[in-house]
């Protein structure tokens, strides 16, 4: 080993071209390195959606979830599986080991998802596997704001969306806020029953006239024609005069029975800014872009495409993570320099100048073969490895400084400055590389770090390996050579006369060493004298300092506190409230907080998910504050005492207020699992436990919990024997439910002043009372008209809004 070390020493050249090379190559992999703020790690958990429109949560379980946890239950390697029935759908969520293939994950639940297809209903939708990711979440969040019309809120916001989505760093953009056109077809039930007509005829009429007929082409001999039958609607003129029923000379048209008009879809979606009707565009970036480059592209598109918005239309950059990342790089960046500076400084008052270059040397070359590394990985710069870099500033020293000093030593002993420096990297090696290696050993249990902390943290220790190994290599390779450069070549001879007295070639008196080195040699040669005494004091020290700790703890925490720049007001409720109600009370949440100081930007979201946090499950909104900067604003704690003081006093909401984690996902304080085979014994179980926890632990707050949210329903069953009679069954007398809730489907066209295809959706007046409307609907049957009346039963039942089944167990949040 030693020979091929000093083989490679005395090729100088070429270790100063392979040096060269790889400072150069780290300098422009730092310069290129996509910057984030925080790790993109893979989360071990996928999720499968499907949906099944105006299913119920207890048919969903039994029909959309039993068949598919039957077949997603045989994939290898999966944790657990949590399922969720829900009005119109059902999701599963699949839990893996920390460590699993995503690839081969993905695979595995697709395939089991096919298999699972041919049980699920025939009109339920095909099941989607969708993958959960840190860096799936919005690099940066645009909002679009101002009292100006739906339509053109909608308009200008879907040109943003198209524009930002150009960009070639852009996975794509999420919008919430908007709705989708629809051509609404409102019946006249008074003018249907005075032309003695049914809804199926009404519905048949433009199924029938809302086709592609492909006629093909006409070969006369003489010459071949292509022929065209013009069967698809193009504007609400078309629906108008479309015949349902002709009598002799009169034929009745839609214009007679129903009015027609291009609208939006019913409200569902709400979203408000600063007060204000908005859209909310939220940016993902592809995997390994830089955020900044991409946030300033967004920014340039945003402001050029604004111009030509109306006066009252504004733009904001709600969550910006190039700009937190930015300043927490700058700040890190700043920190290295800092500690770079003063490493050299100390270096230079122990040892001089020159060799205080040759170990500051080895900073600057560690940090490229370490940011060489990150590139060569597909890896990405991020606070934990500039973490890692300020950690091992210190550390990246300890190897050059003793080369360097045992060759300078032997420089003053006389001996020539490339022969001391190799004599220098041949005995220092196996002291450099067992002392390396104890350091290195401190940090690989931190690689074993289970669950999704440790994943977000092995960014530290990986860096802070790379970084310490390269500094291996620059203390045994790259500064013995630059020292047989640059190292001094004339040594006096009173200097030299004392370097040989200290390394023993001469008397030695310990009182003749004057100044710090003297303090620390009688310092050193009286504790050695007395070896029992200092090892009792040290390991008394130590315990003392463990005892200490055990009867004072001061507690522990993944991530520190620190001020955040985001949080949500999620606000909760329970009950039979309508999307415009729901809406009405957090306007009301709204205007309370608005008034609150050290708030820049809110967001008011509701029917979308654009929370930026985890809020609970009863959450029927919530607001997404950014906060000034801390420089000009009070603490985060003072502003949430404030709101949730200022909204107290709404009735029938509770406020929960959620910082966003600086780290990965954590959760709450404290999280119970109730767990139980009986399903009906859960809910009574997790009610008490709440209780117990709200009233008898105190200093509690935003306790939630999974349980089923309790209200009502209108329960419409179908006398099947009556029915029966006249030749009708469910699927003939569904559509008649669907005219008073959404409306029926019954075509689409695609207008010249549409992107998209318009639904054309037949439905009964809005401000019929559903139940009356009901009454007033006939059914043709072999008989004549009839009722629809004459074959439902209504009545009102106990709501259960979601059916969760994670292994028949409920969960528990509590924030202490």
């Amino acid at each position: 080993m030693m020979n091929v070390l000093e083989a490679i020493l005395r090729r100088p050249r070429s270790v100063v071209t392979i040096m060269l090379v790889m400072l150069i190559a780290g300098i422009y992999a730092f310069m290129t390195l996509p910057r984030e703020s925080k790790p993109a790690i893979d989360v071990p958990y996928l999720y499968v959606v499907t949906t099944q429109t105006g299913v119920s949560p207890t048919d969903a379980n039994r029909l959309l979830v039993n068949p598919l946890e039957t077949e997603l239950g045989n994939i290898s390697g999966l944790k657990s599986m949590r399922s969720t029935a829900f009005t119109g759908g059902a999701s599963i969520v699949l839990e893996f080991d920390i460590n699993f293939e995503k690839d081969k994950a993905l695979v595995d639940t697709k395939d089991a998802v096919d298999r699972a297809k041919s049980s699920l209903p025939d009109d339920a939708s095909d099941p989607s596997v969708n993958e959960i990711s840190i860096s799936d979440f919005g690099t940066i969040t645009v909002v679009m704001y101002g009292n100006v019309p739906d339509r053109a809120l909608f308009r200008y916001g879907r040109e943003l969306k198209d524009a930002i989505e150009g960009l070639s760093e852009v996975l794509d953009v999420d919008m919430s806020g908007d709705r989708s056109e629809v051509l609404e077809v409102t019946i006249d039930l008074l003018k249907l029953d005075s032309y003695n007509l049914t809804t199926t005829e009404l519905l048949d009429a433009l199924a029938r006239n809302n086709l592609v007929v492909p006629a093909g082409t006409l070969d006369t001999g003489r010459g071949k024609f292509a022929i065209e039958v013009p069967g698809l609607i193009n504007s609400s003129l078309d629906v108008f005069s479309l015949p349902i029923k002709s009598d002799g000379e009169t034929t009745v048209t839609f214009s007679d029975i129903a009015t027609i008009q291009r609208t939006f879809k019913d409200a569902t979606v709400f979203t408000r800014v600063n007060g204000q009707p908005a859209i909310v565009l939220s940016v993902n970036k592809r995997l390994g872009i830089n955020i900044v480059e991409l946030s300033k592209k967004v920014h340039e598109v945003t402001d050029r495409l604004s111009e030509d918005w109306p006066s009252g239309l504004q733009h904001s950059f709600m969550l910006d993570t190039a700009k937190s990342a930015l300043i927490m790089f700058n700040s890190l960046q700043a920190s290295v320099l800092t500690a770079v500076a003063l490493v050299l400084i100390v270096s230079v008052a122990m040892l001089g100048l020159r060799p205080a270059l040759m170990i500051g040397l080895s900073i600057p070359l560690s940090f490229m073969v370490g940011f060489l590394f990150l590139e060569f990985m597909g890896m990405t710069a991020n606070m934990m490895i500039m973490f890692g870099l300020i950690l091992t500033v210190g550390m990246l020293v300890d190897a050059g400084i003793v080369v360097v000093e045992y060759a300078e030593r032997k420089i003053s002993e006389g001996l020539n400055r490339k022969e001391a420096f190799i004599r220098s990297a041949r005995m220092m090696f196996w002291p450099i590389v067992s002392s390396t290696a104890t350091t290195l050993a401190a940090f690989l249990p931190l690689l074993l770090w289970p669950g999704i902390i440790g994943k977000f943290m092995s960014y530290l220790p990986i860096m802070v390996i790379v970084t310490l190994s390269a500094s291996l290599l620059t203390a045994l390779i790259f500064l013995p050579v630059v020292g047989g450069f640059f190292a001094r070549k004339k040594v006096s001879e009173k200097e030299m006369a004392a370097a040989r007295a200290l390394s023993g070639g001469g008397s030695f008196n310990i009182d003749r060493v004057r100044g710090p080195l003297g303090a620390y040699v009688r310092s050193l040669s009286f504790m050695v004298s007395r070896p029992l005494l200092c090892l009792t004091i040290g390991f008394g020290m130590v315990a003392a300092i463990f005892a200490t700790y055990l009867y004072h703890p001061t507690g522990t925490v993944a991530f520190p506190n620190v001020e955040p720049d985001y949080a949500t007001v999620a606000v909760t409720s329970r009950g039979n409230y309508s999307p415009v109600e729901i809406r009405d009370i957090l306007v009301e949440v709204e205007q309370a907080v608005l008034p609150v100081k050290g708030i820049k930007d809110m967001v008011l979201n509701f029917g979308s998910n654009g929370a930026v946090a985890s809020v609970p499950t009863d959450t029927i909104g919530n607001l997404q504050l950014k906060f000034l900067p801390y420089k000009d604003r009070r603490t985060a704690r003072e502003i949430f005492a404030e709101i949730r003081q200022r909204t107290a006093d709404i009735s029938g909401v509770g406020i929960e207020l959620v910082e966003i984690e600086e780290g990965p996902p954590a959760g709450k304080d404290i999280n119970l699992r109730i767990q139980s085979t009986a399903h009906d014994a859960l809910i009574p179980a997790v009610a008490k436990v709440r209780a117990y926890v709200e009233n008898q632990l105190g200093d509690t707050i935003d306790v939630e919990d999974t349980a089923p949210l309790p209200g009502i329903n209108w329960e419409i069953k179908v006398d099947r024997e009556k029915a029966g009679r006249f030749g009708i069954g469910v699927r003939e007398l569904s559509p008649y439910i669907q005219l008073v809730t959404g409306g029926v489907k019954i075509g689409s066209y695609r207008p010249d002043n549409a992107t998209d295809e318009l639904d054309i959706r037949v439905r009964l007046p809005k401000d019929e009372r559903t139940f009356a409307a009901l009454d007033s609907l006939n059914v043709a049957t072999r008989n004549g008209l009839v009722p629809v009346s004459n074959f439902i039963i209504r009545k009102a039942v106990p709501k259960v809004s979601k059916i969760r089944r994670w292994d028949s167990q409920y969960y528990m949040s509590v924030r202490a």
